[in-house]
């Protein structure tokens, strides 16, 4: 009996043991791009602090990006005619790139009118196409438009749904980084009365306009991918005598977006050392980092930390420190 009740002692212990380990085991992040797409501060409190994936100093700069995408064509499923497509939808697409501040966006096609007046107005970035040294990427695909019509028992729900064949390479080392599949949809409706005449809702001459809404929708996601592939980022530059805030010397025009995530980290000799999740507070050219979250398992991170904490506005000047997104953050445009 009393071999029974030592053992009984040592499996408590052992189930004891088992359950702390796995209350502090970290957790780990999200991957950016994965679940919804978005990263809030909440998906971080609680986690393991880790580099992102993708993070490079090297592209914590205004990217050139080169954009090539092909007329877009549409169809009604049900009865094969061509829909109502705005015919500079595609220079349009290409606007919805510059306006990221993200990238400097190279018009390659011999009439760059439209988006030179778009950059006229501050809605685009645009280079001549003769700058070809400025382009790091090239996005290039096809979308293609299709109508559903589906009968409900009151009224018909119009869907349109763009689906946007991708592929962005790296024209800097020659490498395909991404090809994917991107949609969006867009939902009318029509309401029909009893003897067959439509009382109201949405008509063929707004097709334009709910195309456009569509290929926006497929347009974030590509934007969304592109920001998780090449996450923008600074030198921390500055620091509150408390800690409490740091200085990035990159802002909105330079790709930091509000409400972004990030990873402010250390380079030591060529290795990154991730100190603490942060949100950015981005003016237009440079941005508030505010910690929230330091890393208290790593030894490396443990020692800066101390060095931090006894003079933090000396450890940012002695310090190689940077600050670098994590995930997007969810712009609640994207809902509409």
């Amino acid at each position: 009996m009393e071999k029974s009740f030592v053992n009984m002692i040592g499996a408590a212990a052992l189930a004891a043991a088992l359950m702390c380990g796995c209350a502090t085991a970290p957790l780990l992040p999200p991957q950016p791009g994965s679940g919804s797409g978005f990263i809030l501060q909440g998906d971080l409190e609680k986690c393991a602090v880790v580099m992102p994936p993708n993070a490079n100093t090297q592209n914590f700069r205004k990217l050139g990006l080169a954009v090539q995408f092909q007329n877009i064509t549409g169809v009604d499923k049900k009865t094969g005619r061509p829909l109502k497509v705005d015919p500079n939808l595609t220079k349009r697409l290409q606007v919805e790139m510059g306006k990221m501040k993200r990238y400097t966006i190279v018009d390659l096609h011999s009439d760059n009118g439209f988006l030179g007046d778009m950059a006229d107005a501050g809605l685009a970035n645009v280079v001549e196409a003769g700058e070809q040294r400025q382009i790091d990427l090239l996005l290039s695909g096809s979308m293609t438009l299709v109508k559903e019509v589906h009968e409900m028992s009151d009224y018909t729900m119009l869907k349109y749904v763009a689906e946007f064949d991708f592929i962005c390479k790296d024209l800097k080392d020659g490498t395909q980084k991404f090809a994917e599949k991107a949609t969006g949809a867009a939902y009318r409706k029509q309401v029909w009365s009893i003897v067959g005449g439509m009382r109201g809702g949405f008509t063929d001459a707004d097709e334009a306009g709910v195309c456009l809404e569509a290929a926006m929708k497929a347009i974030a996601v590509v934007a969304n991918k592109l920001a998780n592939t090449y996450p923008a980022g600074g030198r921390i530059v500055g620091c509150s005598a408390s800690g409490e805030r740091m200085t990035l010397d990159r802002g909105f025009e330079q790709g930091i977006a509000g409400g972004q995530q990030c990873v402010v980290f250390v380079n030591d000799d060529g290795v990154n050392i991730p100190l603490c999740y942060a949100r950015a507070e981005p003016s237009d050219a440079t941005s508030s980092i505010i910690p929230y979250k330091w890393d208290a398992s790593g030894k490396d991170a443990k020692l800066l930390k101390q060095k931090f904490d006894m003079d933090p506005k000396a450890f940012v000047k002695n310090y190689a420190t940077y600050a670098v997104g994590y995930g997007v953050p969810h712009n609640p445009m994207d809902d509409k």
